[in-house]
């Protein structure tokens, strides 16, 4: 197989698709972390009720990690969003040699790949919090 730096039409839709694809993960999960914070919020309320407890620390380190992965996840759909106007213009100017498309590619799939494992390392670890907790 011959690997070449063309970004011929087929490349650089198969580019598109890859980012919309991408996209559409991104904004589910982001779409999902409210509702993480509203059952973090549902736990504190019930153990305002119930008495003190001593998960303050751990409820604070969850709503950061949070708020902290929703930023990197909007963060990352701009650039995604950036990425996406680039090859648009280089299909429509037929443009064949844009080596920073392609860098900006690899790029984007090394970001979505650590994004989406911290995303399910930190809900797996959010869902086993909550379900260790009453």
């Amino acid at each position: 197989m011959k690997h070449t730096l063309l970004l011929d039409e087929t490349k650089c839709r198969l580019f598109i698709n890859e980012n919309a694809g991408w996209q559409s993960a991104i904004k589910a999960q982001v779409k999902e972390i409210p509702q993480l914070k509203i059952m973090l919020a549902n736990v504190q309320n019930a153990d305002n009720i119930n008495g003190p407890a001593d998960k303050t620390g751990t409820d604070i380190f969850f709503n950061s990690e949070l708020m902290m992965q929703q930023n990197e996840m909007k963060k990352l759909d701009e650039a995604i969003d950036e990425q996406q106007k680039k090859l648009l213009q280089d299909c429509d100017l037929k443009i064949q040699q844009d080596v920073d498309a392609f860098c900006n590619q690899d790029i984007l799939r090394q970001r979505i790949k650590a994004i989406e494992k911290t995303y399910i390392d930190l809900k797996c670890n959010f869902m086993n919090y909550l379900s260790t907790i009453s």
